[in-house]
């Protein structure tokens, strides 16, 4: 074939990078734009965000929906992820306000998934598995339906993945010791993953002694912070009021220690419940095997050609499928990026060590490709999916939907620049996240003491109340000659505390 800039891996590379630059930007951005984002997370992280810019861990009056009133952000998760942000708090949000957390962890997907492609092009000392790997990152379903949830440490903190693999392949053990401690502090179950991932490169590199004694000490090091972790340092900052809730394996046992004694001396029954619907509700019986039928058929059949590449699945795996939640077994949201970032690099890996010629390579990597994007546009249609009730509107920036909005956006942001920055504040379900870089926000229709109040009439706007609930605390500071109205133009309005 003559050599032309379509042969060139470097162009294929640009084009992949620039294409999904766009796409999930706007996809980002876009939600927040069109007041799709949500106050829990995304008000919550903005909140968080703001607070710890200003050096302070303060109690979090979202938490007390659930009863929570001293719980922190920092309590609710045991993550520092937030505080790697807090610079470009200052640098940026001057200028993208709310917008700012979405911004960074878009370009953090998008600098992964190029690490992805350094990474995988290193090791297999082929562009073109890299550029394949780096489309499986982008194209694999988890990746779209993590829009979902707006921001969160359970989409950052897979980021980190390739850059630790990328430095330790090239043997810069000072960086990747750098990545391997934010990783472990960016989300509770990292550590676990990372003995896993260990594990793996022990694998790979047992004939060089030098780096394979790194990846014994990284072993070594996540397994002892594991323990520290659940030991001492999320004891350490709980308090009567609020106590860390995440651990919610109760099929296994209410501890770390009693999970781990169950899954010793009951190996059958934990191994099934990595495939069976453990709840009584059978309406869940179809999500897990869904999950399993995407990721096979979007390159997950090749781990059945090296059995390794299943270990550092493990942990990733085990946290979806023992959880009590069934949105965590399912494609839904977020929960399903820790395998994004695995399978991407396997199916790659993988490849490159059959022993078949070029072209038979080049072929299998075009039917993934094409396989991974005829599923993921297929499941982006929420009747397609086992938990059809969540909606697909806010991952799917090509169709037309996702650009229609009920409501006079421009209007919108011109009412809300009415209420003053510093101002505490109650708001409703998809107006906080756009106001919650403050002192003192509450989710409507919880009050608290705030100053000022905004809502919409035109629909329940908080999920967790009950309708009855929402309406009578609209009606109540309505008729309350204490609060005057700045707005009110259906079905946003604005109220004062006079």
């Amino acid at each position: 074939m003559k050599n032309t800039f379509l042969t060139q891996p470097k162009f294929w590379l640009t084009l992949i990078l620039g294409v999904f630059s766009v796409l999930f930007m706007i996809t980002a951005i876009g939600n927040h734009y069109y007041f799709r984002t949500y106050a829990l997370d995304y008000a919550t992280y903005n909140f968080a965000f703001y607070d710890y810019s200003h050096l302070r861990i303060s109690h979090c009056p979202l938490y007390e929906i659930w009863g929570d009133h001293r719980g922190t952000f920092f309590q609710d998760h045991f993550s520092l992820t937030i505080f790697y942000f807090v610079p470009f708090y200052w640098m940026l949000n001057w200028l993208t306000g709310s917008y700012t957390l979405l911004i960074l962890q878009t370009l953090l997907i998008l600098i992964s998934g190029f690490v992805v492609f350094k990474f995988v092009s290193t090791k297999t000392a082929n562009d073109w598995l890299g550029l394949f790997a780096l489309l499986l990152y982008f194209l694999l379903q988890g990746r779209y339906s993590a829009f979902t949830g707006d921001v969160n440490i359970g989409v950052i903190s897979p980021c980190f993945i390739p850059f630790f693999l990328h430095f330790v392949e090239k043997k810069k053990f000072i960086k990747a010791t750098i990545v391997f401690i934010l990783a472990i502090f960016s989300r509770e179950n990292m550590s676990l993953w990372f003995i896993f991932i260990s594990i793996v490169q022990l694998f790979w590199y047992k004939n060089d002694q030098r780096v394979f004694r790194y990846c014994l000490a990284y072993l070594a090091c996540s397994f002892v912070f594991f323990l520290l972790l659940f030991l001492v340092f999320i004891p350490m900052v709980e308090i009567p009021e609020k106590k860390y809730t995440l651990f919610t394996f109760s099929a296994l046992g209410n501890t770390p220690l009693q999970a781990l004694s169950f899954i010793l001396t009951n190996p059958i029954k934990t191994i099934k419940l990595l495939f069976v619907n453990h709840l009584s509700d059978h309406a869940y019986d179809g999500v897990k095997l869904e999950f399993y039928l995407i990721y096979l058929v979007s390159g997950g059949f090749l781990l059945l050609v090296r059995p390794v590449y299943v270990l550092w699945l493990i942990p990733a795996i085990a946290f979806k499928m023992f959880n009590d939640s069934p949105i965590r077994w399912s494609v839904e949201w977020y929960y399903s990026l820790d395998i994004v970032t695995l399978v991407s690099i396997s199916a790659a890996l993988i490849i490159a060590e059959i022993k078949k010629t070029a072209q038979f390579k080049t072929g299998l990597c075009l039917f993934i490709v094409f396989l991974t994007m005829g599923v993921t546009i297929e499941k982006s249609n929420s009747r397609n999916r086992e938990m059809a009730w969540w909606g697909t509107v806010k991952e799917c920036v090509w169709k037309p939907a996702f650009f229609n909005s009920p409501y006079n956006i421009k209007k919108f942001n011109q009412a809300l620049k009415l209420i003053p920055e510093k101002s505490s504040l109650s708001a409703s379900e998809t107006l906080l996240p756009h106001l919650s870089q403050r002192d003192s926000i509450y989710y409507f229709p919880n009050i608290g003491e705030a100053k000022y109040l905004a809502f919409l009439t035109d629909k329940k706007d908080n999920y967790l109340a009950s309708e009855e609930e929402y309406k009578n605390t609209i009606s109540k500071y309505l008729n309350d000659p204490l609060w005057e109205p700045v707005v009110n133009d259906y079905p946003l309005i604005i109220l004062k505390k006079k």
